[in-house]
């Protein structure tokens, strides 16, 4: 039987060969979304989210208990979020979800940096602006249109990362840290389907209403 390693590269270079048209898919988030569509079947569970437990329930029940449950994980981690973060220099979740995006673009407009964490517009604009009166984030004139700014990473801001890094470590072990590596690779994989499809609805048509969007979205709906 080959190593691990070596069923991850052949995986890989089947992922490679598939995905090297297509832009911007071949990153590593898409990889761990493309390992789990074709080893996720075979992957173990616990007994606890043994699939056999729940073949009994129907698909509108499963769909249903779905956004229940992630709707709940949302608020847990929240309030986990209250207990210690407001003790480090990045006082929320969402003050530390704007920041984070800018290690990886050297700089973005404030409504991508709002699209990537999926806010209203007011929303999103309230979060940027206490991060620039804390000057973890800086202002620049966008050089492809004079009259609009864009925003980066301040030096403050990339050490208010770091200096809140082992809070955050903490938030992400108790979020999920019963789950195995396999069953991260699942979770991970599916929730990154979820989000791309969501994000499209947001980018697209978060001004339609919820009938109108199911209409729209009904071919990749199983329903």
């Amino acid at each position: 039987m080959e190593s691990t390693l070596v069923q991850i590269i052949r995986l890989y270079e089947d992922f490679k060969s598939e995905h090297s048209e297509k832009e911007g898919t071949n990153n590593l988030t898409s990889f761990i979304a493309y390992a789990q569509s074709m080893v996720g079947s075979s992957s173990n569970y616990s007994e606890e989210v043994n699939t056999e437990n729940w073949k009994k329930f129907s698909r509108k029940t499963l769909l249903e208990m779905t956004a229940a449950l992630v709707g709940k994980m949302g608020r847990y981690i929240d309030n986990y979020s209250r207990k210690n973060m407001s003790t480090t220099p990045i006082g929320s979740v969402d003050e530390f979800t704007y920041l984070i995006p800018l290690l990886e673009f050297d700089s973005l407009s404030k409504s991508e940096l709002i699209q990537m964490n999926g806010h209203a517009i007011t929303t999103g604009t309230d979060i940027i602006k206490r991060l620039l009166k804390k000057d973890f984030l800086a202002e620049q004139i966008d050089p492809a249109d004079k009259r609009s700014k864009r925003i980066k990473l301040s030096e403050s801001g990339k050490m208010a990362l770091f200096q809140s890094s082992e809070t955050l470590n903490k938030l992400s072990v108790i979020s999920a840290g019963i789950l195995s590596n396999e069953e991260l690779l699942q979770l991970v994989g599916m929730l990154q389907k979820l989000d791309r499809f969501h994000e499209d609805i947001h980018k697209d048509h978060k001004d339609l209403q919820l009938d109108d969007i199911l209409v729209s979205r009904k071919e990749e709906l199983s329903v």
